[in-house]
């Protein structure tokens, strides 16, 4: 079993220690003086229980403990502070969220009690997102599978989306980052009430006409429906209605939040829905900004500059696809594992799979039945030996 560390921090080493004599033995203990070194042990290791004294030089604790909530969401988080006014307390837990408050001098079997509540609140927490990642990864797989197979290119953007999604999202400091890829994934999902050769018109990028334009921009509510079925997606299901509202409030809904009332991974996805619309490349450029720009009253301002930087760097440093042996091959001998760099596609020009796609157990089976009624286009040109993500992470489903 993972160690489950409680890190204490407090600007009096003295009082450090005399925790450290007091608890030892009885639970996987670290310690920092100050702010500053305690973020830094965050990113290193695993912390449960993060204690925190309020009066701090440089960073008091409740500066810490809003950071922490931010780092690492599921760490529980206490206050301990010798200054016990009301105001304190108020601040402490509707900015720091905080699990409990103790004031100095604590009484030391009341202390190891709260340390006991946080481990154990602890541990609900990461059995929940363990739940999310691993069983819902099912559920996700089903509906992305679904949309694979009813309109492959709508699904290859959507894939390109979720991609940049888990470049940003790191620097972004994206509270529950799995929720973002899987709403990237899951925002076309309403395209399933749409007619065949209205989606067969929109892969091809030809104009449709008014009442189809309307059902199109209908389709989040669709999706946010089904999304709506599954337990815990009900975050997921408001991006996903959310996806082409602008931050000026104008789109759709018509009716709705606006500006950073819109939830972040709508204001995101708003942005990064639009760049795989335009772009012709893995990458978004500069030139694909500018485009955007023609709309600003679409986007939030601060973030479409923060990922433009940040997808701005990537693109310069030319960190295209994963490595691999590049090879051309009959679509007979596709493996799974094996990365799309062009369309697989049919004689009939039906594309069955889009570039920049890992061929699956469940993709090949699909290769494999078309086989027996289509030729395809071949060969195929490949990355062979290029590392996936792994399949049973919500995150990358």
């Amino acid at each position: 079993m993972a160690k489950r560390n409680i890190l204490f921090v407090d600007d009096d080493d003295n009082l450090l220690m005399a925790i450290r004599r007091q608890l030892r033995g009885k639970f996987d203990l670290l310690t920092s003086v100050g702010g500053k070194h305690a973020l830094e042990l965050l990113k290193e290791q695993e912390i449960a229980v993060c204690v925190a004294d309020m009066r701090m030089p440089n960073m008091d604790g409740l500066q810490l403990l809003e950071k922490v909530q931010q780092v690492s969401p599921e760490t529980v988080r206490i206050m301990l502070t010798g200054n016990a006014d009301q105001a304190t307390a108020i601040d402490a837990i509707n900015k720091g969220r905080i699990f409990r408050f103790f004031s100095k001098p604590y009484d030391s079997d009341l202390l190891e009690q709260g340390l006991n509540d946080a481990l154990r609140q602890y541990r609900l927490i990461t059995a929940e997102k363990s739940l999310i990642e691993e069983t819902l990864a099912g559920s996700v797989k089903v509906l992305t599978d679904v949309m694979a197979q009813m309109n492959p290119a709508i699904f290859g953007r959507a894939m390109k989306v979720k991609g940049w999604c888990d470049r940003i999202v790191p620097e972004l400091q994206y509270p529950r980052s799995w929720e973002l890829g899987v709403a990237a994934l899951l925002c076309p999902i309403g395209m399933v009430s749409m007619p065949p050769d209205v989606l067969a018109r929109l892969a091809q990028g030809k104009p449709l006409q008014p009442l189809e334009r309307d059902l199109m921009l209908r389709t989040p509510e669709v999706g946010r429906k089904l999304i709506s079925n599954i337990p815990r997606l009900e975050a997921i299901a408001e991006i996903v209605l959310l996806q082409f509202r602008n931050f000026d409030g104008s789109g759709f809904p018509e009716k709705g939040p606006t500006g950073e009332g819109i939830p972040l991974g709508a204001r995101i996805l708003r942005i990064l829905n639009d760049l795989a619309e335009i772009g012709v490349t893995d990458l978004p450029t500069d030139i694909d900004f500018e485009q955007l720009e023609r709309h600003k009253h679409r986007y939030d301002p601060a973030l479409f500059t923060t990922i433009r930087n940040l997808l701005a760097i990537v693109d310069e440093e030319g960190d295209l696809p994963p490595e691999g042996r590049e090879m051309a091959v009959l679509v007979d001998k596709l493996q799974v594992n094996d990365y799309l760099m062009t369309d697989l596609e049919t004689t009939e020009d039906r594309v069955v799979l889009t570039h920049g796609t890992y061929i699956s157990e469940v993709r090949l089976e699909r290769i494999r039945a078309f086989q027996r009624l289509h030729k395809f286009r071949e060969p195929v040109q490949i990355l062979r030996g290029a590392k996936p993500a792994s399949s049973h992470s919500v995150v990358n489903a």
